[in-house]
This record gives structure tokens, C-alpha cells and sequence, in this order.
């Protein structure tokens, strides 16, 4: 939290740092009313990004567990789609995550039998009717 802390406060200063600017430059000549407002708008679109950036990292946490079904769908639709099988290494580069995030999810699915992963490590889908039947 520190690290995202130091990022905000240095943008923030970064903008401070600019209005000053502007007001140091428009000293001498009054601006026209239309660059006030796009420099204005262009500030503000930096202090919302600097927002977002710091939304999505306290909410980081509270979204693990979804981020975790997300990552299982995502992971049983790139097999669905690969029914002559297909390897970790290509799954984490469909998905978007490192290949090690993979293995637990695909375990776990292989020993639900979901998935099955065939001789030469690749994973398929599992034929239809072989899968666990839940309670």
C-alpha cells in the first residue's frame, strides 16, 4: 500500500507541479477561456486514471475469490475450444497468467473429471457423462 501511496502523491505533485506552471506562464497573458478548459480536462483525466489505478489495487484483495471462478472458466472454455488437446504454456498465454497460477486449477479439474490430460501433458475435455456428478 505504501508503493501505490508514493504513486498517488507523486502525481498528485506532478499536477500541482503543472498548475503552478500554468499560473507562473499565464502571469504575463491572460489565456483564452478554451485552454484553460483543456488543460483543465487534461488534469482531471490524470487525477481520475491515478484514481482508477488505486481503486483496483485496494479492491485487489475483496476479488480474489472472484478472480479465481473467473480463471477456471476461463481455463475450462480455452480447453472446450481445444478438443484435440492443448498445453499449459498455451493456456497461461490465452488467458493472460503464468503457466504455475494453472496447475492447481487443472488439477483440480483432472481429478473432478472434467478435463483429462492425455500422455504428452496436454489437456481435453472430458467426453460427456464422465464428469462427477455433485450431490
Amino acid at each position: 500500500m505504501n508503493d501505490m501511496m508514493t504513486i498517488f502523491l507523486a502525481g498528485v505533485e506532478d499536477i500541482v507541479k503543472n498548475m503552478k506552471e500554468l499560473a507562473g506562464a499565464y502571469k504575463g497573458n491572460l489565456p483564452t477561456e478554451s485552454s484553460l478548459e483543456r488543460k483543465i480536462d487534461s488534469l482531471t483525466e490524470r487525477v481520475d486514471k491515478l484514481a482508477e489505478l488505486l481503486e483496483g489495487k485496494f479492491d485487489e484483495g475483496r476479488q480474489r475469490g472472484k478472480r479465481m471462478m473467473d480463471i477456471k472458466k476461463r481455463i475450462h472454455n480455452v480447453i472446450k475450444q481445444h478438443p484435440g488437446g492443448i498445453r499449459p504454456p498455451r493456456i497461461a498465454q490465452i488467458i493472460g497468467t503464468r503457466v504455475q497460477n494453472l496447475y492447481p486449477h487443472l488439477k483440480a479439474a483432472v481429478e473432478k473429471k472434467q478435463i483429462v490430460k492425455d500422455t504428452s501433458g496436454a489437456y481435453k475435455p472430458a467426453k460427456p457423462g464422465s464428469a462427477r456428478k455433485k450431490k
